[in-house]
């Protein structure tokens, strides 16, 4: 799991980012594939890729933190007391359900039910598409075949990815050689 803070020396505008959590058997095939317009060169042991993140947290820390005055320690300290209470309980939760593969995609699954987007939980642009389909390979989803199709009906049709498309080919031949990771598990 990782958080970044950014502090501001001549003003208040600290800020922290989402919890995130690297699943590094979906973002190795992330970073061989590659995605339209992004070096992935550098990326190292300080600088990942995330696969998911805790959009609860955004949520409930933005309006925790709306009246804190980050000027003064008091309120700097009130901060560093929201971060730590989220992180020792829903975030602790957080962590311990989605270090886990098959329950991301059983939320991912959850989500989709719900008419609700997979981008609730997976980082990326399209690239979480891609995210989704490693997932759903690695956790021998039943439906895994259906989701391709659904993908197939997203970036063939959708002039905005046509630059993903090769991207997305590769993908679809790297998918062929996963071998999945977990036994099929049963959606709630």
């Amino acid at each position: 799991m990782t958080i970044f803070f950014n502090y501001s020396i001549k003003s208040n505008n600290h800020g922290n980012t989402v919890f995130l959590i690297e699943h590094k058997n979906v973002e190795k095939h992330i970073l061989e594939i590659g995605v339209p317009n992004k070096d992935f060169s550098s990326i190292s042991n300080e600088n990942r890729l995330f696969t998911i993140f805790d959009s609860d947290f955004s949520k409930k820390h933005q309006s925790l933190t709306h009246g804190l005055d980050l000027t003064t320690i008091e309120g700097f300290r009130q901060w560093g007391h929201l971060i730590v209470d989220y992180a020792q309980g829903p975030g602790q939760a957080f962590i311990d359900t989605y270090s886990y593969l098959p329950n991301v995609l059983k939320e991912m699954d959850r989500l989709e039910a719900e008419g609700k987007n997979t981008n609730e939980i997976l980082v990326g642009l399209a690239d979480r598409r891609f995210k989704g389909l490693i997932i759903s390979k690695l956790c021998s989803d039943p439906n895994f075949e259906e989701k391709v199709a659904s993908h197939d009906e997203v970036f063939y049709k959708v002039a905005q990815l046509k630059d993903w498309i090769p991207y997305y080919n590769k993908l679809k031949e790297r998918l062929k050689t996963i071998e999945p990771l977990y036994p099929y598990y049963k959606s709630v």
